[in-house]
């Protein structure tokens, strides 16, 4: 491993967990480091991970804010029917600022087709994943193992801010 492509993996968390593991061969370390750091997979789960909080967030204003406005546009006598078009407004605004999020973040680690697919309302984060686990049994493991330990740290983070 050359230092150029060392310094590389250290900096990136995904191929440092793959480094630090112990349970993969020589070889299947040196393939993990390799595909992480050619195909910039940890940038993609951070995305993934972003997409799949901000589609929370943004479920919270279909589920809440349009619904009132709906209602308020069809129960009051002579209200303007210009509140119909927030959730157009809301719908195509979202849509492209989580383009030019994922433009932005991945630049040409994916294709203009997937960062097309990754805007879709909650399923845009499943999408990258979904590509990113195809037919790789072995990154699809380590990657399973990676987000279970992140989750699991931010689980122990999110615990020690509310016990103190």
């Amino acid at each position: 491993m050359d230092y150029d492509f060392k310094i590389a993996c250290e900096k990136d968390r995904f191929c440092k967990f793959v480094t630090d593991h112990g349970s993969y061969s020589h070889e299947e370390v040196h393939y993990l480091q390799n595909t992480i750091l050619t195909k910039r997979l940890s940038r993609i789960l951070y995305v993934s991970a972003t997409l799949g909080i901000w589609s929370m967030l943004a479920a919270w204003v279909d589920l809440v804010v349009l619904p009132f406005i709906i209602i308020y546009t069809i129960a009051l006598p002579g209200a303007s029917y210009y509140p119909w078009l927030f959730p157009v407004v809301w719908t195509i605004l979202n849509a492209i600022m989580k383009f030019f999020y994922i433009h932005q973040q991945l630049g040409d680690a994916v294709t203009l087709r997937d960062k097309v697919l990754a805007v879709f309302p909650y399923a845009g984060a499943a999408f990258l994943l979904k590509n990113w686990f195809v037919g790789d049994a072995l990154l699809r493991g380590a990657s399973l193992e990676y987000i279970k330990q992140q989750k699991k740290n931010m689980t122990n983070r999110l615990l020690s801010i509310f016990k103190k």
